[in-house]
């Protein structure tokens, strides 16, 4: 039978999450973590439920709460102290690292790019060189996945700023209905949305190129520069329960689908049979869990020198920041070491309990 896991809810109102402890709160450390969506869902598993549901944060002494937003008001929330800890893509902090913010990575989460064009299975679209001429529904102008398509047109011959025509339609369902109905031809967006729409009933095909292959500085986590002066020890307790998390999550996906809405039932679809619920929770955790395994020569939250390299120099081509920033002042691999050291054997075990 399985082992009633008494954590916090889901607070839709408010936007954060709270773990209610056994201990109380003066023999814990409180942290804040803002992850850049709104959606927590089953693709969050290894940096929310599954810490919360091993107890592993109250293990090393913490009481964490999440503070789910966009990405942008998530960073300015650590920026302005009211986060301890950010989790988002890149491409916001690089921007704002070279505007002089103190902000800085600690630990990558998703190791490649996970931002992709999709056409439904039916089109005619079956090349970078035929979206000549079409049009691209993305989240927004600004997002820096726009930059991301612009390169792979370019790496292909066409003139990105002739030759597409890209237009903002949001996510989720109005995103999807926007490609349905032929009001765009393509649809840019990353890897949740893409297994979301799956869930729907779409059949997609995904592009990617060299050129956005190459780019493997993927989500991870921020935090202030004298957050790393102050509390290095909280920074590898809190990036220590992720790694376990993360290695968890790709040890027992069912069990972890199960888990995260144990943990909080409010993201588990709803108005659908049981089983279907949770093909589509599963699907969603396993198209994300291609982006969070590691090679065996690598370590978690490892950030390899040359991905942030070529994130910025593909920033700087496209404009987005000035040339002259050093890659190396954007991250530090200082925490690995703790991050890592837990007893790895003991995850078989620790995914079995969640079954």
């Amino acid at each position: 039978m399985r082992k009633t896991l008494l954590f916090g809810t889901l607070v839709a109102a408010g936007l954060s999450v709270a773990l209610g402890q056994a201990a109380s709160a003066a023999e814990l450390t409180p942290v804040t973590i803002a992850i850049g969506t709104k959606v927590l869902d089953t693709s969050q598993a290894n940096n929310t439920s599954v810490p919360l549901a091993t107890e592993c944060w109250k293990k090393e002494g913490l009481d964490v709460s999440f503070q789910p937003t966009n990405s942008t008001a998530a960073m300015q929330a650590v920026l302005a102290g009211q986060a301890d800890f950010v989790l988002m893509g890149p491409g916001a902090a690089v921007k704002a690292r070279a505007q002089g913010a103190p902000i800085k990575a600690v630990y990558m989460n998703m190791r490649k790019n996970f931002q992709f064009p999709v056409v439904e299975a039916s089109s005619d679209i079956r090349s970078i060189e035929d979206f000549k001429g079409k049009t691209m529904g993305v989240v927004s102008y600004g997002a820096q996945m726009v930059a991301i398509f612009k390169g792979m047109l370019a790496e292909a011959g066409l003139d990105p700023d002739k030759d597409l025509t890209i237009v903002e339609t949001g996510v989720g369902a109005q995103a999807v209905a926007a490609l349905q109905t032929g009001q765009v031809d393509i649809w840019g967006t990353w890897d949740s949305q893409i297994a979301t729409a799956e869930n729907m009933g779409l059949e997609l095909r995904r592009f990617t190129s060299p050129f956005a292959d190459k780019l493997k500085f993927g989500s991870s986590y921020f935090v202030r520069d004298d957050y790393i002066e102050k509390e290095p020890e909280t920074i590898a307790k809190v990036l220590r329960c992720v790694a376990q998390g993360t290695a968890i999550a790709l040890e027992n996906p069912r069990g972890v689908v199960e888990t995260h809405w144990e943990v909080f039932p409010a993201t588990k679809p709803s108005g659908v049979a049981e089983e279907e619920a949770f093909r589509q929770g599963l699907h969603i955790l396993e198209v994300r869990s291609e982006f969070l395994v590691k090679n065996e020569d690598e370590q978690w939250g490892e950030f390899p020198p040359q991905a942030v390299a070529d994130l910025v120099e593909f920033m700087e081509e496209n404009g987005e920041i000035e040339p002259g920033l050093d890659p190396e002042d954007l991250y530090t691999n200082q925490f690995v070491e703790q991050v890592n050291d837990f007893d790895h054997d003991s995850i078989p075990a620790q995914a079995e309990a969640l079954n």
